[in-house]
């Protein structure tokens, strides 16, 4: 999802993402420091909640909630109702395009080797 589509300057979403502690990298990618920009259903907390994302390959990336799925569209506010998805990237596509072109072409961040897998655990970080 591109973040250019949160428009709403009053929602928490845009004032996280506009407020200095996002960064958009030159892979198209938001990050706040090490951790990956994302959307979670609601069941996931709260916008700029942190997660520590495990897969079965053992992989593991930090991730940040700067988005909110839409509970129309999953299930229990878990995963995505239509694909089965729990987290989608939030990037920008022009500059994802460049890097990622087969993730972007197929609507899917599974074809890239950091990202490649099933989510098996979402640890949700304390708050400090």
């Amino acid at each position: 999802m591109d973040y250019k589509y949160i428009t709403d300057s009053s929602s928490p979403q845009y004032k996280l993402i506009y407020s200095g502690n996002i960064k958009v990298c030159s892979d198209g990618l938001l990050r706040s420091e090490e951790y990956i920009g994302i959307a979670l259903g609601s069941k996931f907390g709260k916008i700029g909640d942190k997660f520590l994302i495990t897969l079965n390959t053992g992989k593991q990336f930090k991730a940040i909630k700067i988005d909110e799925k839409d509970d129309r569209h999953t299930v229990d506010g878990c995963h995505h109702a239509s694909d089965g998805s729990l987290i989608e990237f939030v990037i920008d596509t022009d500059l994802a395009k460049q890097t990622y072109s087969d993730a972007i072409l197929m609507g899917d961040f599974n074809y890239i080797d950091l990202f490649n897998g099933e989510i098996v655990r979402i640890e949700r970080e304390e708050q400090q």
